[in-house]
């Protein structure tokens, strides 16, 4: 292939362009703000399991202390019913020693299960307690990342405009270059993973780093201004400049 050798020197523009790009990418993609808000999101994971166990412990004593209300009233009613009866001698002698022991039985069981609510009362004050400064630490943990992603979202889009502004430098530099160079040169892009196009300097080429032997170099020198060349390593567009003693 043939070009000019002032439109092979083009590309050398257009593989800066392509490489501040990239560069900016990697700063986006890069943007501090997304390691703290892995971390703040791994945070805020952590309270919400934390969360849920409070919840799950919460629930599981309000049921306990249901259950104890549901034995402690009909404990209560009959030993209230007993008492009457004794005190008012509603019942004779002999059932009423039953009935002492009965009612003395009951005490103790309420006395017992009063003890026991006392305790879940006071677990299921703590664990409201605890709950609610979870609850908080987790939208502390979210302001947080709110924040940042406001932050995020601007670099993003501050970086996106440059990105944007360089694709458009390139996209116009490439129109005005012979369209099977500019082809030649993506081509030669995607397959490399990089710049299409490397600058021969100091007897190397810059993409891939390869020295030329003085036979490979002096075919070159010898070569025709238009003539495209091409890395034997890299399969790069190798272009002459007056850096390469060539030109």
């Amino acid at each position: 292939m043939q070009a000019d050798s002032s439109a092979q020197r083009a590309l050398l523009l257009i593989a800066d362009l392509e490489t501040q790009m990239a560069q900016l990418r990697h700063r986006k993609a890069t943007l501090p703000e997304h390691a703290k808000l892995a971390e703040l999101a791994s945070k805020r994971g952590q309270l919400s399991e934390q969360v849920i166990a409070s919840q799950t412990r919460l629930g599981d004593a309000e049921a306990e202390q249901e259950r104890i209300e549901a034995d402690l009233m009909p404990a209560r009613a009959r030993r209230e019913r007993n008492q009457k009866m004794i005190d008012t001698g509603a019942v004779d002698a002999k059932a009423l020693q039953s009935m002492i022991a009965e009612t003395a039985h009951l005490s103790g069981r309420i006395n017992s299960l009063e003890d026991t609510q006392l305790e879940i009362m006071q677990q299921i004050e703590d664990e409201t307690a605890a709950q609610s400064r979870l609850i908080a630490q987790r939208g502390e943990v979210e302001a947080q990342m709110r924040t940042l992603l406001g932050g995020r979202d601007a670099s993003g889009k501050e970086l996106d405009a440059k990105i944007e502004q360089l694709a458009e430098q390139r996209a116009g530099l490439a129109q005005r270059l012979p369209t099977e160079l500019v082809a030649l040169y993506d081509k030669i892009a995607q397959r490399v993973g990089g710049a299409g196009a490397a600058e021969l300097r100091a007897r190397r080429c810059s993409g891939c780093g390869l020295e030329l032997d003085m036979s490979e170099l002096k075919k070159h020198a010898n070569a025709a201004p238009d003539l495209v060349l091409r890395c034997e390593e890299c399969g790069r567009i190798l272009v002459r400049t007056e850096q390469s003693g060539l030109a």
